[in-house]
């Protein structure tokens, strides 16, 4: 029996094995579909049924996944555009692709021409006269593309379409959506442009005729030799009297001398509401367009760097009595009472390494801020805390500084040290990072005049915005700093004492409510997910100082920070995997709708006052105006939606849209107020720290 059943194993895999050695049989039938692994095209007709001499459009569609894109006829930096090979009957004739306006694409330091999620390419097809009723058209493309995301894969497919031809003609099922992509297209241009030469590597492009505000980015066709324009860089909007400009960059192989006309797509306006204008531009020796007021956005375009020095130098020194700061201020007064009657040299010392602490943050924050700007990110003063991993971290950073100012355990001895958990060092080190930390707590809030100066450091190269960022150190660290080398303010001080033990474990209780409204941020980025991690990280931070205070020697040591870390990392990994948390506007003081461009251009239309406030759970100052402003009930009864209409930005998490709004108005981040009246095109921005008089006298 066993010998049988072997046998007849055996058998069984003989067959399967030598099964497999013959190939199935394959039948790909070319139809009107293709896909790729990111793009699926298919092929559509105008027409059910075509006649003699018509003339009608074929299109291909494709449909793109999610963060996939293909490219524009221009691909830009980088990129293939889709190029259609047709075989067709005997005396049909199909045209070149009628492009849509693409959009410009960001992909680290480069900037792409293309499309996302969908987009439809028509094509004109001519049918001979000589076309017999009651035969067929096959109808025949093979189509190749690039689809990029992090990386780029080629694309191909082949699609074909059977038309009767009949005497005649019938529209198809998808005619409305060719004839709404025709009507799409970029319509030539109603006014003129020119081109002119700005020298150092500058081109100005002029329009005239057509109305523009602010909003404009053109999109030069691609150049047999060279490129017109250096893609990746901004292009600046001017404003002139008889029309507006703008201001390029040439592209590095532009050939010396250029000569025109230069041809390419004009997109005036942002969303549903842009217009795509198709333009010829020659270059012409003509002065460039110069620009009337309010042709740079307010509040940062229109300062020079040394103002914005002055400003930023201002903003440093007031954010030192911003709420925000204030955990880290008494952790600063403390260390100072201790060095004011000792020794005045050594006083002095930790003052400048608290300084340096200070700008190595500050400048450290600016080169990240530029360098995701480079990597193509829309992110804006107070980022960091758009992570909530790094809201959970701080939580727990609190928590520790919390236990170490009531004495649960001690790294040094010296009250100056009390940041320098960092890095588990004392004296000057300690001095260093409780300057960090100073700054890192302090990015939640935004001082008077810090908006005007960083609005200009985001448009500036990177020298001069990290002048700018240098500057805002300087003002923040220059009262302590100033303090330690005025021998006769130090004397002034309080003489230390036994008091001093019972001020530092008060002060412990700063930290302790700067921590749960961390926590509270959290849960507005990710719901309970933020509220469990940080309250994991909470725990197995009192677990290390259980074992830091009880188990002596480095063993006992190494294992808590070895569980102090292995908390951190959990709690952040935890909590970057959770799903953002919708926005609420009702997380603002009172009621409000969520903002968007569209819905502001659809109230002013209305002839309505619109209130925005550009707001996030983690910015102290626009939680103070909202709960002492907003909360006023004259100014509710401003906003009550009759005469005027109050929305809601909510930038708690990243939100680009939001990032690049800000941008428009030269700010890189929050509080931004501002309020549109009927018939005014620009909105008035009001200041940061807000009174209930301000915002009445604004909205009527």
């Amino acid at each position: 029996m066993k010998r049988a059943l072997l046998a007849l194993w055996l058998l069984l895999s003989w067959v399967s094995i030598a099964q497999a050695q013959v190939p199935d049989a394959v039948s790909t039938p070319i139809g009107p579909s293709a896909s790729s692994q990111n793009v699926e095209i298919t092929l559509i007709s105008e027409r059910a049924a075509v006649q003699p001499g018509d003339v009608f459009h074929l299109a291909i569609r494709q449909k793109i996944a999610s963060e996939w894109h293909t490219y524009w006829r221009n691909p830009g930096d980088s990129g293939e555009p889709t190029y259609l090979t047709w075989t067709l009957p005997d005396g049909v004739k199909a045209g070149e692709i009628k492009w849509p306006a693409p959009a410009a694409i960001p992909f680290g330091p480069l900037v792409n021409y293309g499309f996302s999620n969908s987009v439809v390419l028509p094509v004109e097809v001519e049918v001979p006269a000589s076309a017999k009723p009651g035969t067929t058209l096959l109808l025949k493309v093979d189509a190749t593309w690039l689809e990029c995301a992090d990386v780029c894969i080629p694309g191909e497919g082949s699609v074909a379409l059977t038309l009767p031809v009949e005497a005649t003609k019938r529209d198809s099922g998808d005619a409305s959506a060719i004839q709404a992509a025709l009507s799409s297209l970029p319509k030539p241009l109603p006014g003129k442009a020119h081109l002119t030469d700005l020298g150092a590597g500058g081109l100005q492009l002029v329009v005239t005729g057509v109305p523009a505000d602010r909003k404009a980015y053109f999109f030069p066709h691609e150049l047999k030799l060279g490129a017109l324009v250096d893609f990746a860089a901004p292009q600046e909007f001017v404003r002139g009297k008889d029309g507006f400009g703008l201001n390029l960059v040439k592209s590095k192989s532009l050939p010396d001398p250029f000569v025109g006309p230069f041809e390419g797509v004009l997109v005036i306006g942002e969303g549903r509401d842009a217009k795509a204008y198709s333009l010829s531009a020659d270059l012409i020796a003509a002065a460039p367009l110069v620009a009337v007021a309010g042709s740079k956005p307010a509040g940062g375009g229109d300062v020079g760097l040394l103002q914005a020095l002055l400003f930023a130098f201002l903003g440093g020194l007031i954010l030192n009595l911003m709420p925000c700061v204030f955990p880290i201020l008494s952790m600063k007064a403390l260390g100072l009472l201790e060095a004011s009657h000792g020794d005045k040299a050594e006083a002095r010392t930790h003052g400048l390494w608290y300084g340096f602490g200070v700008l190595a943050c500050f400048l450290g924050l600016a080169g990240l801020l530029i360098g995701l700007k480079a990597a193509g990110m829309a992110v804006g003063w107070g980022f960091q805390l758009q992570s909530p991993a790094i809201i959970v971290g701080l939580a727990v950073l609190m928590v520790l500084i919390g236990f170490n100012l009531l004495g649960f355990y001690e790294i040094g001895t010296s009250l100056q040290g009390a940041g320098a958990g960092l890095a588990g060092k004392s004296g000057h080190a300690g001095s260093f990072f409780t300057g960090v930390l100073a700054v890192v707590v302090a990015a939640p809030c935004t001082a008077p005049f810090m908006g005007v100066a960083l609005g200009f450091a985001a448009t500036q190269p990177p020298i001069g915005a990290l002048s700018v960022f240098a500057a805002l150190g300087v003002g923040f660290a220059a009262p302590f700093v100033a303090l330690t080398f005025m021998p006769g303010l130090m004397r002034a001080l309080p003489r230390p004492g036994p008091w001093m033990s019972r001020l530092r474990e008060a002060l412990s209780f700063p930290m302790f409510a700067t921590a749960i409204w961390l926590i509270w941020v959290s849960s507005a980025q990710v719901g309970q997910a933020g509220v469990l991690a940080a309250l994991g990280g909470v725990l197995f931070a009192a677990l290390a100082v259980w074992i830091w205070r009880t188990w002596q020697g480095k063993a006992g040591r190494a294992l808590a920070l070895v569980i102090l870390i292995s908390g951190l990392v959990g709690a952040g990994a935890y909590v970057t995997q959770a799903p953002a948390k919708a926005a609420e506007a009702a997380s603002s003081a009172f009621g409000g709708e969520p903002w968007t461009p569209a819905r502001v251009e659809a109230l002013q239309q209305e002839g309505k006052t619109v209130f925005v406030n550009f707001t996030a759970d983690w910015c102290v100052t626009c939680k103070v105006n909202e709960v002492t402003v907003f909360a006023d009930p004259e100014v509710r009864d401003a906003l009550n939606g009759d005469k005027a209409v109050y929305l809601v930005a909510d930038w708690t998490s990243r939100d680009d849209v939001i990032a690049k709004a800000l941008a428009s108005h030269g700010r890189v981040g929050v509080p931004l107020y501002l309020v549109y009246k009927p018939g005014v095109a620009e909105p008035k921005i009001l200041p940061q720290l807000l009174n209930a008089e301000m915002v009445k006298a604004a909205l009527n």
